[in-house]
């Protein structure tokens, strides 16, 4: 493991559109995403979303790291639509379409394999996309602005600021291990780092407790920021647009029962079933032997 290889999931600087929006915005956008994604079973509206997280990447410039960190969909997906297939999460009966040897395939798993697949890749990317795209102290800002204690916005800041600390820290020891002839890449690697890691983090939480006690973190004055947040017309435009497009949709799929779940318009083919079973168990056994292989080569 490299510092090139660190999962992206910090602010990535740039200038564009999806930069200057603002951060109260981006986190109405990410709820009411959310909470679409979860209410409705059309396969349809989950990877629309999908595909307009991504649109919203190419617009901020951060569509290659979101595709680098969108690699763990390879392993999630496969195991879901694997794991599905076999035992579909709906009430019985269940619909099979064909047997290999003791393993009886079931068609209504493909459907909701697909559903819960496109729940976790739609609300994944907007929300990776929103972190790239937005400063920790400009939302840290904003909802200062907005009453919210400076307590609950101070652990947001920090969860969003320390991931990436830690994971360069992860980074350096295996570097250094790796140059002291230990294994520098796989899991037997990966675990002798978190001694060091660890010790480095109780170190930074102590220096962060002395620096926020010398600059009055308990106090009860007013808090100031040497960055600026500045709410614009558009921001309410699309803050607003976003929430009651998305809010719309969400009434729809209620109202609309047979828009709420395709399951018994969009039928897949036993052949369908059976490759695609093929192809997800194929590559979920190929990630756990290349994560057994990694683990096991010498450095």
């Amino acid at each position: 493991m490299s510092m090139p290889n660190v999962m992206p999931t910090s602010f990535i600087p740039r200038s564009s559109v999806i930069h200057r929006i603002h951060p109260v915005t981006k986190m109405v956008w990410v709820l009411v995403y959310i909470v679409l994604a979860f209410t409705t079973q059309n396969i349809f509206v989950l990877y629309g979303m999908a595909l307009f997280a991504v649109g919203l990447a190419l617009l901020g410039g951060v569509f290659r790291p979101l595709l680098k960190a969108a690699y763990l969909i390879v392993p999630v997906g496969s195991s879901l639509i694997s794991l599905q297939v076999l035992a579909p999460a709906v009430e019985q009966p269940w619909t099979p379409i064909a047997e290999l040897g003791p393993v009886t395939l079931y068609g209504d798993g493909l459907y909701y394999a697909l559903v819960l697949l496109g729940r976790i890749v739609s609300s994944m990317l907007l929300t990776l996309v929103m972190v790239m795209t937005t400063h920790p102290s400009d939302l840290f800002l904003a909802f200062s602005k907005l009453k919210v204690p400076y307590t609950f916005n101070f652990m947001l800041a920090m969860t969003l600021q320390l991931i990436p600390v830690f994971q360069r820290e992860v980074g350096i020891v295996l570097s250094a291990q790796k140059s002291r002839g230990m294994k520098g890449s796989g899991f037997s690697a990966v675990l002798p780092s978190f001694v060091p890691v660890f010790v480095g983090a109780i170190e930074r939480v102590q220096q962060l407790s002395v620096s926020l006690e010398s600059r009055g973190f308990g106090s009860s004055g007013i808090k100031t920021s040497y960055r600026r947040v500045v709410s614009r017309v558009q921001d309410y435009v699309y803050a607003i647009v976003g929430a009651l497009g998305m809010i719309g949709l969400i009434v729809y799929s209620v109202l609309q029962p047979r828009l709420w779940n395709l399951s018994n318009i969009v039928v897949f083919s036993p052949e369908t079933v059976l490759v695609t079973f093929t192809i997800s168990v194929s590559l979920f056994s190929l990630v756990i032997l290349g994560a057994l292989f990694l683990s096991f080569r010498r450095a």
